[in-house]
């Protein structure tokens, strides 16, 4: 590769010139030629932007010399590739003028020149990409509000700590805990004061753990710590009663001071064969029941807590119940074009109205569904609904409005050979536009699938229907990897959005991400948008499209056609 082990070459040869001008020319990017044996003939102008430096400065120079030492086998790993005259693209930090260092990224390719071989590589600016790419890594293993571990980092170590203990003795618990009435904080002082007093309770947590305890932060005000080697449970409880009492110190953010007490629910393990959902479970069951008897106290699971359990019994028997009564409910919330100002479709969501309950949101449901496998079968009836509501709203709005519904499928859905088929052949049998119908993915179900699974995604692009990635920006997120896929458009996670007028990490990303999917040909939906301030920002950030509280909730067809007719939503109001 160009930069790759061995001699200067004949540094008296007359550096650039118009023949090889000629082999770079119609790039806005920095262009390069370089022998075979790494030396710098010409470079483009466009260096100057870009780096600092004027051609003559880099001419006639080693190319490897300008690299980042940690990027230099890289670079040369691709010689092999140009030798076989494949092309070849890598990433590497490239000196500036003022040594500082800037990630790039060069497409080269091996000519011949001059009677030569010469390398020929065209070289873009990745600094802000990789940025992002960081940023999204370090969301992916922590929260990004306080820093400390999120979900998936907890449940990791959570499988880790129950392995060791398995091999050998002692305790491991678990540590689940909120603040008490944490939305008053909210609702009264604003999201920036409750943001601050999280930021504070994960100090004043961190303060009491040892350095081989794990805090991670669940999302809003929950907390959880895992401690291992826990001597007794006394040991537990002590530890759970001084978090307690720290709460009750008064935290004060700017002028403001105020008490925000603790609860906390406890379960521990002393065998290695418990699970660690159903740890997390007991924690949060004992956690409840804290809160029920007066909050600002530490409660553990106990026997009296596993039968309350076996509601979750009762939970699948409710699902079956309503499938079989038809009790499923489908409500339809809204997607605004920003382009065109116009609600050009709607995301289909499952609910069920029980008898004695009343509606209920997947929250309520959703894991049992998943565990008992009814969730397939509720899904079906998703799409069902949401086909022939498509057929009506294509005749009633005759295709300019609500044209395009998406529905949520899963890894089992992706898991069945048939099932490509079946959507295509249910659509045609409605007289649906097969471009009428989304299937939205989440990162997890396409990290999961099987390549059988996927060839099933692709054969239901390949047929019309559009493919989506929803929840960007949750799990393993990159930039990189959205090429890999057969997708359509990416829905932005509403965790991105919500901090996105306030928080340069959170609108670089989101920056990022519009880029890349546009440069991919890719659509971008916004999800969660609940402000002006959040819409105007896209706007300004050539966002394709938004769903959220300010455009409206979601809500049963007719809402929906009448706000279509009546155009009341202050996202309309522009």
């Amino acid at each position: 590769m160009a930069g790759s082990k061995g001699s200067r070459g004949n540094i008296g040869d007359p550096p650039g010139g118009g023949d090889y001008q000629a082999l770079t020319a119609g790039s806005a990017d920095v262009n390069t030629v370089t022998t075979a044996d790494g030396i710098l003939r010409y470079v483009s102008s466009a260096t100057l932007r870009l780096f600092g430096w004027e051609p003559s400065a880099l001419e006639g120079k080693q190319f490897e010399s300008f690299l980042h030492p940690d990027d230099i086998n890289a670079w040369r790993d691709g010689g092999a590739e140009l030798a076989a005259g494949r092309v070849t693209t890598t990433a590497y930090r490239f000196r500036r003028r003022d040594g500082s260092f800037r990630w790039s990224e060069a497409t080269s390719r091996r000519v011949e020149a001059d009677g030569r071989d010469v390398i020929v590589s065209t070289i873009r600016d990745i600094e802000q990409r990789r940025k992002a790419e960081a940023i999204l890594q370090r969301r992916a293993f922590t929260d990004p509000l306080t820093e400390v571990a999120n979900r998936f980092v907890l449940m990791d170590r959570m499988h880790q700590a129950l392995n060791r203990l398995r091999r050998g003795t002692g305790l491991l618990a678990v540590l689940y805990l909120d603040l008490d009435r944490f939305k008053v904080v909210n609702d009264s002082l604003g999201h920036r004061i409750g943001d601050a007093v999280l930021l504070k309770m994960a100090e004043r947590l961190t303060h009491h753990l040892r350095p081989a305890d794990t805090l991670a932060r669940l999302g809003g005000d929950e907390f959880v710590i895992l401690a291992e080697d826990i001597e007794n449970e006394e040991a537990v409880l002590e530890l759970g009663t001084r978090i307690v009492e720290a709460g009750r110190d008064p935290f004060r953010i700017g002028a403001e001071e105020f008490v925000c007490t603790v609860s906390i629910g406890i379960a521990w393990a002393s065998d290695g064969c418990r699970n660690a959902e159903e740890l997390l479970q007991e924690a949060d069951l004992a956690l409840y029941r804290a809160k029920e008897r007066g909050r600002d106290r530490v409660d553990l699971f106990d026997e009296e807590l596993r039968s309350q359990a076996v509601g979750k019994v009762g939970t699948e028997r409710m699902l079956r119940r309503a499938l079989k009564e038809h009790q499923i409910v489908v409500e339809y919330q809204p997607v605004l074009d920003l382009r065109r100002a116009r609600i050009t479709g709607a995301e289909a969501l499952v609910r069920i109205r029980d008898p004695e309950r009343g509606l209920l949101k997947p929250d309520a449901f959703l894991d049992v569904a998943v565990e008992s496998g009814l969730l397939t079968a509720m899904d079906e009836h998703v799409m069902a609904d949401a086909i022939q509501r498509s057929s009506d709203w294509n005749q009633r709005f005759a295709g300019n409005e609500l044209a395009e519904i998406a529905i949520n499928i899963t890894a089992r859905h992706l898991s069945d050979a048939g099932f490509p088929k079946a959507v295509v052949g249910e659509l045609d049998a409605s007289g649906v536009p097969r471009g009428n119908l989304q299937i939205e993915v989440t990162e997890q179900v396409l990290m999961d699938v099987s390549n059988s699974a996927m060839s099933g995604l692709r054969e239901l692009r390949d047929a019309g229907v559009k493919v989506g990635l929803d929840d960007f920006g949750t799990g393993y997120s990159s930039l990189s990897y959205l090429r890999q896929f057969p997708l359509d458009f990416v829905k932005i996670d509403p965790s991105l959005i919500h901090d996105l007028v306030r928080t340069e990490g959170d609108r670089a990303i989101v920056a990022a991400t519009i880029g890349l999917c546009h440069a991919l040909d890719l659509l971008v939906v916004a999800e969660g948008v609940e402000t002006r301030d959040q819409l105007d920002i896209l706007g300004a950030l050539d966002c394709d499209r938004i769903q959220g509280f300010l455009l409206a909730e979601s809500g049963e067809p007719g809402a929906l056609e009448e706000l279509v007719e009546t155009r009341s939503s202050p996202a309309l109001q522009r």
